[in-house]
């Protein structure tokens, strides 16, 4: 990229100003998303969770060798320190799971016995599905839940989250979600991790920066206010008073739109699928895949606003048996590979990210002490 002699002015957000060349993955205003060069429908219809996360690693789908060595690292390493557990532990039951889960990686940080970089990176990919599922649980007291043996990653978490048994197609879906949340190219949780990686900050002060960006609304921790606010909406036929009555308040209808996808998410696409076969299998679920229907209809039909994929992933969620709280926590279990590939991406070819700022203040004052200055 080329750099310029002064201060560029920029549209606040950065929204539409390409700031890194990226081989990761790659979102677009058409409905199409790739990782390394390979649909997301194409991934999500045949390729496995450790498939996936190593191709966003390593720019390669592995060989039979090369997953069975990177699933059994993630096995080795998924187990978590009871002194880490202390530390989430002392924050107490009133702590946010993702207070819990970045406290507990940078607690991490300090007694891993990981000292090369792969293997650090390869020790909070694995172990951020057990902080993500305990991040209520230890704060509050509980007995941590460890990864099960003879388990893969999502099939792990996810018991880990439910503490039961799920079915095959159950397992099938969650995983299916744990990929679409895996990468998004330049967003706002990426974005810090690369700022604090061009410091060439190790990866576990990255991810707990990546954490941090997550707590917010407008993007971690969206999936949960979808799903707050779909339980708000008793039946598919309240959906037309209640969209009328959130946009007549000016409220934002959470789940919708997206700062790429104008026309459609294709991950929300493919979930809104699952959703929906989830409840034919089940016979009955409350009528939640039709309250999301129909929502969707009327704000399309009020907003030409789509959904994104938090919209549908949080009843999915929903109707595995997940808390709401811990909807944000399972985003940084999957979230957390492609932060490190963008770890990665960044100090290979790396420039302190530094951007300038135009200063609109006031100058020339001058100082006056304590007792001479006016109320």
């Amino acid at each position: 990229m080329t750099e310029q002699a002064g201060p560029v002015r920029v549209p606040r957000g950065l929204a539409g100003v390409s700031v890194s060349d990226t081989r990761i993955s790659k979102s677009s205003s058409d409905g199409s998303l790739v990782y390394r060069g390979y649909p997301i429908a194409e991934l999500a219809a045949k390729a496995t969770f450790e498939e996936t996360a190593y191709l966003v690693l390593n720019g390669k789908l592995p060989t039979r060798g090369e997953l069975d060595s990177f699933a059994a690292t993630l096995a080795g390493l998924s187990g978590v320190d009871g002194k880490v557990f202390e530390v989430m532990r002392a924050l107490g039951p009133g702590a946010h799971p993702i207070d819990a889960i970045r406290t507990g990686v940078s607690a991490l940080g300090s007694i891993d016995p990981a000292r090369s970089s792969p293997g650090r990176q390869h020790s909070i990919e694995s172990k951020m599905s057990a902080l993500a599922a305990n991040s209520r649980r230890v704060p509050a007291g509980e007995e941590p839940r460890r990864p099960g043996e003879g388990r893969g990653f999502a099939e792990s978490l996810l018991q880990m989250l439910t503490a039961r048994e799920a079915t095959e197609f159950e397992r099938w879906v969650f995983e299916r979600v744990l990929i679409f949340y895996m990468e998004h190219d330049m967003n706002a949780s990426t974005f810090t991790v690369r700022v604090v990686a061009s410091t060439l900050a190790d990866p576990y002060a990255a991810a707990s920066a990546g954490l941090a960006s997550l707590k917010g609304p407008l993007h971690g921790g969206a999936n949960e206010a979808a799903m707050e606010m779909l339980l708000q909406v008793k039946s598919p036929g309240d959906a037309k008073d209640f969209v009328d009555s959130t946009v007549k308040q000016g409220k934002k209808l959470m789940g919708f739109g997206h700062r790429v996808y104008k026309e459609f998410d294709p991950r929300a696409r493919l979930c809104k699928q699952y959703l929906r076969e989830m409840a034919e299998r089940r016979g009955g679920d409350g009528g939640i895949y039709g309250v999301c229907e129909a929502v969707e209809g009327e704000m399309w039909e009020r907003k030409r606003i789509p959904p994104n994929l938090d919209y549908y992933a949080a009843p999915i969620f929903y109707l595995l048996g997940i808390e709401v709280p811990l909807y944000t926590p399972v985003f940084a279990a999957s979230r957390v590979f492609g932060w490190m590939a963008h770890y990665n991406e960044q100090v290979e070819e790396n420039k302190l990210i530094r951007p300038d700022s135009t200063y609109i203040g006031p100058t020339g004052l001058t100082y006056r002490p304590i007792g001479e200055r006016q109320r």
